[in-house]
């Protein structure tokens, strides 16, 4: 029975729409059989409009230079007493299409104001005595009937007075589609009426349909008395269709025509996207500065706490030798204290990364740091790292690099809801073309994304977040930030499967030239290009550690246990010493003394700073003596390797 009824209905409509067709059809072939006179074309077309349509009356009505021409059509003559400025007072001055109900004795009234460019110069109307619910589909279908009727008239003037019309398009015309931004002029219904060619451009669907659109159909979240207002609006407005995202700002005003009474709303938009984009990468970059400042200032104070705390945990542990209970007690504060140590030499890296640029990127000890923060600050996210020791550095800005690993990492956890493994992988690759990289892989076990959000996750903007603040920026800077550094992204996921993005730096073309260099240089000093490092530090351990790493690696090795013996090593050897490794608090002669003398018997040495914690300003202070590097203890055997590595790449 249904069926039946489903089967009567789509019969039922499919008969509505071919009469309907034909009736267009026929008023249609009805205007081209009066198109060789105006007159006929306002006088006979009323009567087509009555006899195939569902309505009882059809007047035109067109104001020529200041002559009235009028046709008129209906099943009672009696009601045939609307003129123009009846029509004018009631609709208005709008210039698109309205339905009006109880007017000039119909209860059903459409009203089509006929238009030579903005101008409206006369109306269609068409009534019905008794009230009638018009179907939008038929509504469509008769502002298309219309529109072809307003065009006839046009078409039929500008026939009769093309020679002239060649020359005579209005200036104003040349200059709006000239105008760097977008403009549209709305009527009082808000529908469009002109558009130039920069808001074609910007806003036309793949139908082409702009003018004519209701302004609510083409921009979201504007203001429910928008059209009611009388005075300049400014404002910004958020513009998303499937391909892009944009950001407008709208300088909105109005525009009376005083000779016919008519009003209008002029919208200047100017694309601010990339201005926008520019104001949120500062502020997201500002606002990770002063996270790694906070950091820093509480990690250094803590730092001197944490001084205190294992000083005197050692002093007690010399008193409880005997006493095995209090002893382990002192035992375990020293080794909190100790890991605790160890979390805020993390933040003080973190916090130099971001006031630092030194060019010198290792890539291994910034996601160390990262992935060390990340650990204890979420704890329910397991974290597998695997790192190529042998990764060379890269030559970047730290700050950058390191908010771009911080973001993926922290997108990640999102992803796996706080919950889940996090594997970061490093490693040393060729890509096409043979130019050699590294590569960084960070891949989560979440929930994943599908082909057309993996497609969209670079884009400005674009988010899947519901809430919070400079939403769909994260990953539009990571790939900004990795194309500055010449580099690319690859993002491979499956919804509900895991994501992985691996990011290609490329190695600075001085150390594969080297390496290429070194391959072929015929082996000295027993199969060993051979470096000479001095090491200077009172601590016998770490000379002696230094040394066994160093001398692993083919490098010969001095040492001096204070800044005299270090000062007469190297005016003895001073044209065979490459490299000079400064501990900076040493008995007797200080470390910044000893620099001045190292720098006076040979200006051009190498020298690496070497220090438990040093201030920014201390920093900053050294590099007036040109300092080539720092070694900030503890560390171990690969960092001196890459600290090293990184002084030659020069």
């Amino acid at each position: 029975m249904l069926r039946d009824d489903l089967r009567t209905e789509s019969i039922s409509f499919q008969w509505d729409f071919y009469e309907r067709a034909i009736n267009n059809y026929s008023i249609i072939m009805r205007m081209l059989g009066c198109f060789e006179e105006e007159d006929s074309l306002i006088s006979q077309i009323p009567k087509a409009f009555v006899e195939e349509s569902l309505f009882d009356m059809c007047k035109i009505i067109k104001d020529d230079n200041g002559i009235i021409k009028e046709g008129f059509f209906s099943i009672e003559d009696s009601l045939n007493d609307i003129d123009m400025e009846s029509i004018k007072a009631l609709n208005g001055a709008a210039a698109s299409p309205s339905i009006l109900n109880n007017a000039f004795g119909y209860n059903t009234l459409y009203l089509y104001p006929l238009k030579r460019e903005l101008d409206v110069i006369g109306f269609l109307l068409l009534g019905k005595k008794f009230q009638i619910d018009l179907d939008p589909r038929f509504l469509k279908e008769l502002d298309i009937v219309c529109n072809i009727y307003n065009k006839s008239l046009l078409l039929h003037r500008n026939l009769r007075t093309q020679k002239s019309e060649v020359f005579s398009k209005g200036i104003y015309e040349h200059v709006l589609n000239e105008f760097p931004d977008a403009f549209l002029l709305l009527d009082k219904n808000g529908f469009i009426s002109f558009a130039n060619q920069r808001a074609k451009k910007e806003f036309e669907g793949k139908k082409g349909l702009l003018v004519g659109e209701k302004i609510d159909n083409i921009f979201t979240g504007l203001q429910d008395d928008f059209l009611k207002k009388n005075t300049p609006i400014q404002g910004e407005i958020n513009y998303k269709s499937r391909e892009q995202y944009k950001v407008f700002t709208m300088d909105c005003y109005p525009i009376k025509e005083g000779r016919k009474n008519t009003s209008w709303k002029g919208l200047i938009l100017k694309d601010v996207l990339e201005a926008k984009i520019k104001e949120e990468e500062t502020y997201l970059k500002d606002k990770m500065e002063n996270m790694g400042m906070l950091a820093g200032g509480i990690a250094h104070d803590f730092n001197n706490l944490l001084t205190g705390v294992l000083g005197y945990a050692s002093l007690i542990k010399n008193f409880l030798s005997k006493d095995e209970k209090l002893y382990r007690y002192a035992e375990a504060i020293e080794h909190s204290a100790q890991r605790a140590a160890k979390l805020t030499q993390h933040l003080l890296n973190f916090s130099r990364r971001q006031r630092k640029a030194t060019g010198i990127v290792d890539v291994n000890a910034l996601l160390e740091d990262i992935l060390f923060l990340l650990r204890e600050s979420f704890r329910d996210v397991e974290v597998e790292k695997t790192f190529d020791n042998l990764l060379p550095p890269i030559r970047g800005d730290e700050a950058d690099l390191q908010n771009v690993f911080l973001n993926l990492c922290i997108n990640a956890k999102d992803a796996m809801k706080g919950q889940g493994l996090l594997k970061v992988k490093t490693k040393r690759k060729k890509h096409i073309g043979g130019r050699e990289f590294a590569s960084v892989e960070i891949e989560d076990n979440g929930q994943g994304i599908d082909e057309e959000i993996r497609q969209k996750v670079f884009q400005p903007y674009f988010t899947t977040k519901e809430t919070g603040t400079n939403l769909g920026m994260g990953l539009y800077l990571v790939d900004k930030v990795i194309k500055e550094h010449g580099g690319f992204i690859e993002c491979d996921s499956e919804k509900g499967k895991g994501t992985r993005f691996t990011l290609y730096i490329p190695l600075p073309l001085e150390i594969i030239e080297r390496e290429h260099k070194l391959h072929k240089e015929p082996p000295r000093h027993g199969g060993h290009t051979k470096r000479r490092v001095l090491i200077v530090d009172d601590e016998n351990i770490v000379r002696e550690l230094i040394k066994g790493v160093l001398s692993e690696e083919g490098i010969e090795v001095m040492k001096a246990a204070d800044g005299y013996e270090a000062i007469k090593i190297f005016r003895e050897h001073k044209h065979h010493i490459d490299l000079v490794i400064l501990d900076m608090i040493m008995p007797g002669i200080k470390g910044d003394e000893v620099l001045r003398a190292l720098r006076e018997i040979r200006d051009d040495i190498k020298i690496i700073i070497s220090s438990g914690f040093m201030s920014e300003d201390q920093r900053e202070r050294l590099k007036e003596h040109r300092i080539d590097g720092f070694l900030d203890k503890p560390y171990k055997d690969r960092d001196v390797i890459r600290s090293i590595n990184s002084i030659f790449l020069d």
